[in-house]
C-alpha cells in the first residue's frame, strides 16, 4: 500500500473530539467537493474514498441529527473507481448545513481562515483527505494539496502558514497547488493532522535515509582523499626519478635524499606516513616543504 494511501487511511479514522472541529473539518470537505443545489433542495459532498464517504456522513449524522441524509454511488466516468455522495436532503436543512459551514469564527472573513488553532487543524485534515496526497519519504520529501478553486487554495495555504510552517503555492496542469517540501515540516504537518503512525514510519525512513547519506558522503570523501593522495604521490615520484635520470639523488642535500628516498621506497605512504620514517621524524608540512624544494630543483634543471 502507497504511503500516501496508508496516511489517509489513518487519518479517516480521527474524529475531533470538539464540535467546532468537526465543523471545520466538514468545511474543508464542502470546500473542495460540496455544493448546494441551485434551488437548495438538497446538499451534496462528494469523494472517491468510501472509507472518507462513511466519515463525511459520520460527522453529518453527529452535527447535524435531524437532517435526512444518505449515501450516494456512481461509477467514474475518467476512472476505475467510484464516486460516493453525502447528500443532505431537503431545502431546510440543506440551507442550514449550508449557512453552519459558513458561519465559524475567523481570523480574516473575507480569506475564511478560522480562528481557532484546533480548528485550523481539522480544517487542513480535511482538506489533505480531500485533494491530498505525500510522498514516500524513501524517495523524496513531498506533501501537497490541489485544487481548481482559487479562493480554497489560498486559504488552504494562509491556514497552513497559520500554524507555524511555510508553505509554497504553484500552478500545475490547471490545478493549484498547496506544497511542503521541507521533512522537518511535513513532520510538523502530519502531527497536526492527527497522523501520528505515519509520522513515525515517515521519521524511520528519513532517519535511515540520512544515515545512509552520511555514509556515501563519508565513502565519498575518502575516496577523494584517497584519490588526491595518490595522484599527489605519483607527481612526487616523477619529480624524484626525473631528477635522478639527470644526476645521482646521493647529490642531493641530505634531507632532500632521505625524502626523494622514502618516497621511492614507499609509493602508498601518505605525507604523514612519510614524516614519521625520517630521522628525526618531521611532520605533514615539513615534507611537503622538502617536496617543494625538489620541484623546485626540477625545475632548475629544466625538467
Amino acid at each position: 500500500m502507497r504511503f500516501s494511501t496508508r496516511t489517509k487511511r489513518e487519518l479517516a479514522h480521527v474524529i475531533p473530539e470538539n464540535r467546532c472541529c468537526r465543523i471545520a473539518e466538514l468545511s474543508a470537505f464542502y470546500d473542495f467537493n460540496g455544493y448546494l443545489m441551485r434551488n437548495g433542495s438538497y446538499l451534496d459532498i462528494n469523494h472517491f474514498s468510501p472509507l472518507v464517504t462513511r466519515k463525511i456522513f459520520s460527522i453529518i449524522k453527529d452535527l447535524f441529527p435531524q437532517a435526512p441524509t444518505q449515501i450516494l454511488t456512481k461509477r467514474a466516468q475518467l476512472r476505475k473507481n467510484q464516486i460516493c455522495t453525502v447528500r443532505v436532503l431537503t431545502k431546510e436543512h440543506a440551507q442550514f448545513v449550508h449557512e453552519t459551514l459558513l458561519h465559524q469564527k475567523y481570523i480574516d472573513k473575507s480569506l475564511r481562515v478560522l480562528a481557532d488553532p484546533c480548528c485550523r487543524r481539522a480544517y487542513v485534515r480535511g482538506a489533505f483527505l480531500s485533494h491530498g496526497s505525500i510522498t514516500n519519504p524513501s524517495k523524496t520529501y513531498h506533501l501537497e494539496i490541489f485544487t481548481d478553486k482559487s479562493k480554497v487554495a489560498r486559504k488552504v495555504h494562509l491556514t497552513i502558514n497559520s500554524l507555524g510552517l511555510e508553505s509554497k503555492m504553484t500552478v500545475r496542469k490547471g490545478n493549484i497547488i498547496v506544497y511542503l517540501k521541507n521533512a522537518e515540516q511535513i513532520v510538523t504537518l502530519l502531527n497536526l493532522m492527527g497522523a501520528h503512525n505515519a509520522l513515525l514510519k515517515f521519521e524511520s525512513i528519513r532517519v535511515l535515509k540520512d544515515m545512509r547519506n552520511q555514509v556515501n558522503r563519508l565513502v565519498n570523501c575518502e575516496t577523494a582523499n584517497v584519490d588526491k593522495t595518490v595522484q599527489a604521490a605519483i607527481r612526487q615520484i616523477e619529480t624524484v626519478k626525473s631528477i635522478e635520470a639527470h644526476m645521482p639523488l646521493s647529490d642531493l642535500p641530505p634531507k632532500l635524499y632521505e625524502i626523494a628516498r622514502l618516497r621511492i621506497e614507499n609509493p602508498y605512504a601518505t605525507l604523514k606516513e612519510l614524516g614519521a620514517m625520517t630521522r628525526p621524524p618531521i611532520s605533514k608540512s615539513g615534507v611537503n616543504y622538502r617536496f617543494s624544494q625538489l620541484i623546485r630543483i626540477s625545475e632548475k634543471l629544466g625538467l
